[in-house]
């Protein structure tokens, strides 16, 4: 049996747009967060496990035309992309809630709310 933080995107994205719907989100803004995590599957694979995921290897989805480019190749805007990391962070912070992971991995600069930047690099995150 697999261990619990073995789980992957495969898994992990629609375990966490189920858990969005029974937190009363609606249908639209679940439909949108799973566009949104497409680009992370796009970029880290299906097959990813959580806890493979770096601070680093999200530094490089961060910088990836994965996130910063439309499937033509167009630049998508400074809302959207700014969007997706947001999703992409909730997700990670569900994750961690889950015991999936034990930490977030983003870059230190990435790390939302961590206005006095704490010695363990663990902001607070305002996840809706």
């Amino acid at each position: 049996m697999a261990k619990k933080k073995d789980i992957t995107l495969e898994k992990a994205v629609p375990a966490f747009l189920e858990h969005l719907k029974e937190d009363g989100k609606n249908e639209r803004t679940v439909a949108v967060y799973g566009r949104c995590l497409e680009n992370v599957v796009t970029f880290f694979g299906k097959d990813k496990a959580l806890g493979k995921i770096t601070p680093a290897l999200s530094g490089q989805f961060f910088k990836s035309d994965a996130l910063l480019k439309k499937p033509n190749g167009v630049v998508k805007s400074e809302i959207t992309v700014k969007q997706n990391k947001r999703v992409y962070r909730m997700m990670l912070t569900w994750a961690v809630e889950q015991k999936h992971i034990a930490d977030i991995p983003l870059p230190k600069t990435e790390l939302k709310g961590d206005k006095k930047k704490d010695d363990t690099g663990n902001g607070n995150d305002d996840a809706e």
